[in-house]
């Protein structure tokens, strides 16, 4: 994997086989990034799962896919929660078949590869605290 940043933005080039959200916790966590939008991302995954939020149930709906897909978009922003990194993100993948799915990003392992964009906040501390909505604070 290699990652460059300038000017705030931030672009990462995963390898094959990376654990995905390991190697990317730990970009964020070299470049000093703890807030943050995921502008683009592009490659391709295997061994991933991706849930959907049925508020009925007040839970996700997951399901785990192993044949590799090509990531057609992930985006996503990057806040604190329990002051640890905690990204989230979505994404659409299509298979062999080129049928989408798509939804909530739990995990995933990089096949040949992903690039990824990420725009650093500046000048502002995004935060998740549990029983609380999203909010950005200054």
């Amino acid at each position: 994997m290699i990652y460059r940043e300038k000017n705030g933005l931030l672009f990462i080039r995963f390898d094959n086989h990376e654990n995905f959200f390991e190697a990317l916790k730990d970009t964020l966590k070299n470049a000093g990034i703890r807030s943050g939008v995921v502008i683009n991302g592009i490659g391709m995954l295997r061994d991933f799962e991706l849930g959907w939020f049925n508020i009925q149930a007040m839970r996700y709906e997951k399901h785990s896919f192993s044949v590799p897909h090509e990531l057609l978009s992930l985006q996503g922003n990057i806040a604190l929660k329990d002051n640890e990194t905690f990204v989230h993100l979505h994404a659409s993948l299509a298979g062999p078949s080129h049928e989408c799915v798509g939804g909530h990003l739990f995990n995933a392992t990089v096949c040949n590869t992903v690039e990824l964009f990420i725009q650093k906040a500046e000048t502002l501390s995004l935060r998740r605290v549990k029983g609380e909505q999203f909010s950005p604070l200054s």
